[in-house]
Parts: C-alpha cells; structure tokens; sequence
C-alpha cells in the first residue's frame, strides 16, 4: 500500500524548505536533499514524456508541465527517530504545490512507519489518504 498526505480544508501546500524545517521540528534524524529532489522529479517527468510518446496511457499535460515548472524547487527528505532502523523510517519528495507520496519496500516498512506516517501529517497540517 501506499500513502499520500495533501493540505487539509483547501489550504495551500507548504513550501519545500518549510516541510523539511517543521519535519526537523518533530523528529531525531531528517537529512534532505535538493540535488535528490531535483533527481527525483527529473525521473518522473522522463518517465510520464516516455509514457506521452508511446500513446497508450494518457498523460494529464498540465501536470507534466506543473512538475517541470517545480523540479528546480523539489527537496528528498528522509526521516525517522533511529537513522539505524531498516524499517522505521520514511522518505519522499516534497516537490512545490504537490501532496507528498510514500510508499513501502514490504508491509514490515509499512507497520512500521505508520506512527512515523501520521506523526508527519500532525506536524504539516496534512490528511493522511490510503491509496
């Protein structure tokens, strides 16, 4: 499974830097990255141009061209209480104007970090969506 947490009541999504600083905020370790963010968000825009070309899946265009827009802006985050654990931990890209997207590598990762999860909602004044 995975999560997504978007702004609550309509209200605008926090700035990148902001995230990261409320995230230090709540938790032992954060470590972030502006040129992961960047990386991260380039692959995305390459696989959804890849995806445009072949034709078979459509492509929401202003989307594609949102992300562009926000790559230079996106930041990797990685947190947790322990920088050991191998399972209670969470990462993402925080990329400008978009809901953040975790996923898991097993449902071990995922019972784990579900307190971490909702920790981080509390903190941004996001709503937690299973997807």
């Amino acid at each position: 499974m995975a999560h997504r947490l978007v702004a609550r009541g309509g209200h605008r999504y926090l700035s990148p830097h902001v995230v990261v600083t409320r995230l230090e905020s709540e938790f032992a370790y954060v470590e972030s990255s502006e040129e992961d963010g960047r990386r991260h968000v380039r692959g995305i825009v390459r696989q959804l141009q890849a995806i445009k070309q072949i034709g078979d899946v459509p492509v929401d265009s202003e989307y594609l061209e949102r992300l562009e827009r926000a790559q230079d802006g996106a930041i990797y985050v990685y947190f947790g209480d322990d920088p050991s654990s191998e399972t209670a931990y969470l990462s993402t890209a925080v990329i400008p104007g978009e809901p953040l997207f975790f996923d898991y590598s097993s449902r071990a990762h995922e019972a784990e970090a579900q307190m971490l999860l909702l920790r981080c909602a509390e903190v941004l004044d996001y709503d937690v969506i299973e997807m």
